[in-house]
């Protein structure tokens, strides 16, 4: 090979690796996304801090099937993945799995009023016997002072339809109610405000073994708090907060045994 040749060839080489390193170099005012791979929200926290950026997380409808998977990272947002570059004067927004629960609250409210010997329907708190639990709030009770049998909806829930429509967590709403109340050694029920509702049903709260019941069932985001004026309103609307922030199950999870394009469950 001759010199002019030689000097084609340096000249051509060169102008290649022009155009190759133009086209690794970092665009301005922007980050290189990392790999977030099963961290959680806080660990993403600590990484993205380090940026100079805008970040905010989301739910993935992604199904949790194992406590292990609860707040992991799922992806970047609008199809982005790690190594690529993302604009820093752009908000990002990043997916994980919905977060853990944390109940607690339910075993700090303690029964603060008299019920032996007393009748729920003539005093408005008693002691009762459980005759079927029907869905996730109602139930039927044997008064065991008085003998007779009544349905109650439980105060300050409103769990996911099972018989008026089929909504997303009704069936575990209601399997998770039935348990705790088959499985009840002692049943408390407790009125507050009005003693009975618009279809002739008793209103209460539910003490299972000593554990407001109604209180539970929100902290375990099987439902919504829907007091208004109860001495127990601040305990609920902090359950309720807490259970929100979750992302679980009532506030958006996704219900893995209901078909939601029939809007129907899987199992009945």
């Amino acid at each position: 090979m001759n010199k002019i040749s030689i000097k084609k060839s340096l000249f051509i080489i060169l102008i290649l690796l022009l155009v190759v390193s133009s086209c690794y170099e970092i665009p301005k005012n922007s980050i290189q996304l990392p790999n977030l791979t099963d961290m959680s929200r806080s660990q993403i926290s600590e990484v993205l801090d380090q940026y100079d950026i805008t970040y905010a997380f989301r739910f993935s409808n992604k199904i949790v099937t194992d406590e292990s998977e609860l707040d992991k990272f799922v992806s970047y947002a609008d199809g982005y993945k790690a190594g690529q570059y993302y604009p820093k004067d752009k908000s990002l927004f990043i997916y994980t799995t919905v977060l853990p629960l944390n109940p607690h609250l339910y075993s700090e409210v303690e029964i603060d009023f008299e019920w032996e010997g007393k009748s729920f329907i003539n005093d408005g708190v008693g002691q009762v016997e459980l005759v079927s639990a029907t869905d996730g709030d109602t139930a039927r009770f044997r008064d065991i002072i008085t003998g007779e049998v009544f349905r109650l909806r439980f105060l300050g829930i409103d769990t996911p339809e099972t018989y008026a429509g089929e909504d997303p967590w009704g069936l575990a709403a209601s399997a998770f109610t039935k348990k705790r109340l088959n499985e009840a050694q002692t049943i408390i029920l407790e009125s507050e405000g009005a003693r009975t509702e618009t279809y002739g049903r008793y209103l209460g709260f539910v003490w299972v073994d000593g554990v407001l019941l109604n209180l539970e069932i929100v902290e375990e985001a099987y439902s919504n708090s829907t007091l208004k004026s109860s001495k127990y309103k601040e305990y609920f609307l902090e359950a309720n907060t807490n259970a929100m922030k979750s992302g679980r199950r009532f506030f958006g999870e996704t219900d893995p045994n209901y078909d939601y394009e029939n809007k129907c469950f899987k199992e009945w």
